[in-house]
């Protein structure tokens, strides 16, 4: 898509640019000087949400008709979806929360969790979602973070919110759930075995859904049914077991202990360690071998 300013000095249009991306979604968040965003009928799902200023859109109907609609901080989030064409413009300086939604991950998602194969997201939204605008921004925190929490943590949130968009702002039908308690035994040992085996590795809830042989939101569900914990909380509970194991040894140094248990860096293991024990591991190796 094409934006067009109100003045041709380009550089001084974004007084702030974020942007997330994975396989099956990208957020972008900008301050950004009067303009307008040329119609456009995009590949993706859109959703737009004004954190300040007003966005005016412009969409042509299903009918032909052209609509056009206000949105502002506080009232309300744009869905636009995928092919239908809109434009827009702002008078004034914006600062703008945008999400794009890949659409062959949107009905996998649908198809895992027992929606009806079709079904159309609403092309207005007029309310406020506070959900997805928090999920929104933790995920770019989470991609712009030196220390990240790791594929498992962005898969979930992912999750959320794509399910959350299905229930809330399409006609998709759910199925009656038909698998309300957690895991097998069996299964449940293969996935924490799995999980013991790969301590260093960047899971993901794919990875884990698939040993238990469920869709990513069921098996997700029912893990913490089983433990009491989400995936990312068990994770990083056993990734600080383990690191207390090996720095009990007295062989390894921190840096490679923290590598060794899956944590980015030293910093960042250093901090979730503290949370976890009350200590670093610096003074938790030092008391545990006085």
């Amino acid at each position: 898509m094409n934006i067009i300013w109100h003045n041709e000095n380009l550089a001084s249009q974004y007084d702030f640019r974020q942007r997330a991306e994975w396989s099956s979604l990208r957020i972008h968040r900008a301050r950004v000087m009067p303009g307008r965003m040329l119609e456009h009928a995009s590949e993706f799902h859109e959703i737009n949400i004004p954190m300040a200023g007003v966005l005016t859109t412009e969409r042509i109907t299903p009918t032909g008709k052209r609509k056009t609609h206000n949105y502002q901080s506080g009232g309300g989030i744009c869905i636009t979806p995928a092919g239908q064409t809109i434009s827009a413009f702002w008078d004034k300086p914006i600062e703008h929360l945008g999400i794009l939604l890949a659409p062959d991950f949107v009905r996998q998602t649908a198809a895992e969790n027992r929606f009806s194969p079709q079904f159309d997201f609403y092309d207005e939204v007029g309310d406020a979602d506070l959900l997805v605008q928090q999920i929104a921004l933790t995920l770019l925190n989470e991609y712009g973070s030196e220390n990240r929490e790791g594929n498992l943590y962005a898969d979930s949130l992912i999750n959320v919110l794509t399910l959350h968009l299905l229930k809330n702002y399409s006609n998709a039908k759910c199925a009656a759930e038909t698998t309300n308690g957690g895991l097998s035994g069996y299964k449940l040992r293969r996935v924490q075995e799995f999980i013991d085996a790969n301590l260093d590795a960047d899971l993901s809830l794919a990875n884990l859904a698939s040993i238990a042989d469920l869709s990513q939101f069921h098996f997700a569900r029912a893990f913490r049914r089983s433990t009491g914990q989400t995936t990312q909380q068990y994770l990083t509970a056993r990734r600080i077991e383990r690191a207390k194991q090996l720095l009990a040894e007295d062989v390894l140094p921190l840096v490679e202990i923290s590598l060794q248990t899956g944590f980015k860096n030293q910093s960042h293991f250093t901090a979730l360690f503290r949370k976890y024990t009350k200590f670093t591991p610096k003074t938790w190796r030092e008391l545990k071998l006085a």
